[in-house]
């Protein structure tokens, strides 16, 4: 297939034009390049819209504003197409207050009619087209102008198929009867909770932080909102303003002493910054034990769990293969893990209607509550079932 020619627009009056084509069309394609290696925020380089006849390219850094780009990813009028998009929604977010809405991810409904997931573009747009993208620029520096010719390309392959996958996906939908659970797994884009960051929840994802106690984890929750906050004020990601082994070892120590937190090899503030810090500790070390942060419990290796675990899961993998749904879009060994421990906390007893939020409980919950409970089995199929896993 032979996409559009690409128009670069550089002016507001050419991105209203745009829009208002867009709003009239009521769905786009939508991506954005941008780098964040030497800034708090994201920094938008370009904008790429397209539908089945447009391919734009928006310059924000030849003067051409967004606004009215953003206020398309935000009106529940409008569909708004992306692959893997989650990056380039949270920058709408960021930029507007609001919450995206109406949004097709191509990689969450291509993992629900047969695809992969997670699936790149490149895989998604070959399996779709029989086209090969150029991904060639993933690295490229998007803030240097004027743009070349393999960054256009690039630019627009990103946006430009996008349409035509997202029609053969609906029908794939359709077909499958799956609509209903495509709308539930892409609602989790109209939940600011998605975007909001809250790096007090990040406490116990930091390496290292597992082995500290409540106290030394309320420390380590007061120090990133802090470095959250230095990091905005200087411009700058917040793992480079303090590395997080640092903000793990003044937990350890619960050092308050600006001099002894400086003694750290590979943190370098200014003596201001150290007290701040030290501060930061003072307060956390006054926090009441009832709100420090919970880890989780430390129990014993359950035998009877891991075994199931494996049942259920070597049964969903053939649930998946058998159903065109992909196995990591729909469960983890995690969330597994939490229906077997329960199941054992329970007696034996498990309740299908509550095994699995959403679709995914739609799509598994009575297979998992069947095995677990004996009204399912399973057993190895002949040869002429390929010697596969039967549910019976």
């Amino acid at each position: 297939m032979t996409l559009p020619t690409t128009e670069i627009i550089t002016s507001n009056q050419g991105v209203a034009d745009l829009c208002a084509a867009v709003r009239a069309t009521g769905w786009f394609a939508f991506d954005t390049e941008f780098v964040m290696e030497t800034s708090y925020q994201a920094e938008v380089c370009l904008v790429q819209v397209a539908t089945e006849s447009r391919i734009a390219l928006i310059d924000p850094l030849a003067g051409a504003e967004l606004d009215e780009v953003w206020a398309l990813v935000v009106d529940p009028d409008v569909e708004c197409i992306v692959h893997a998009g989650s990056e380039d929604l949270a920058i709408c977010h960021r930029s507007t207050g609001k919450t995206p809405v109406n949004v097709f991810d191509s990689q969450v409904v291509a993992g629900m009619v047969g695809s992969d997931y997670p699936m790149s573009l490149l895989r998604l747009v070959n399996e779709v087209t029989g086209v090969r993208l150029h991904k060639s620029q993933t690295l490229t520096d998007w803030r240097a102008r004027p743009l070349a010719d393999v960054q256009i390309e690039y630019a627009a392959e990103d946006v430009g198929y996008l349409p035509h996958v997202r029609k053969h996906l609906g029908e794939r939908l359709a077909t499958l009867g799956r609509e209903a659970w495509a709308r539930d797994e892409l609602s989790k884009f109209e939940c600011p909770a998605t975007y909001d960051r809250q790096p007090a929840q990040e406490v116990l994802r930091l390496k290292g932080a597992r082995s500290l106690d409540g106290q030394q984890l309320a420390v380590v929750r007061e120090l990133l909102k802090l470095r959250e906050q230095m990091a905005r004020q200087r411009n700058r990601p917040a793992r480079t303003v303090i590395r997080d082994h640092l903000l793990i070892e003044i937990a350890r120590h619960k050092w308050t002493d600006p001099a002894q937190i400086r003694t750290l090899r590979g943190l370098q503030l200014p003596m201001r910054a150290l007290g701040e810090l030290g501060d930061a500790v003072k307060r956390a070390l006054a926090v009441p034990r009832d709100e420090w942060p919970q880890r989780a419990p430390t129990t014993k290796p359950d035998s009877r769990a891991d075994t199931l675990v494996s049942l259920l899961s070597a049964a969903v993998r053939d649930y998946c293969a058998e159903r065109e749904l992909a196995y990591a879009l729909l469960t983890t060994k995690q969330q597994l893990t939490g229906v077997v421990e329960t199941f054992l906390r329970n007696g034996g007893l498990v309740d299908a209607n509550e095994i699995l939020p959403g679709w995914r409980g739609d799509a598994i919950g009575s297979l998992l509550a069947d095995l677990l409970t004996g009204r399912r089995a399973v057993r190895v199929g002949t040869a002429a079932q390929n010697h596969r896993l039967v549910v019976e």
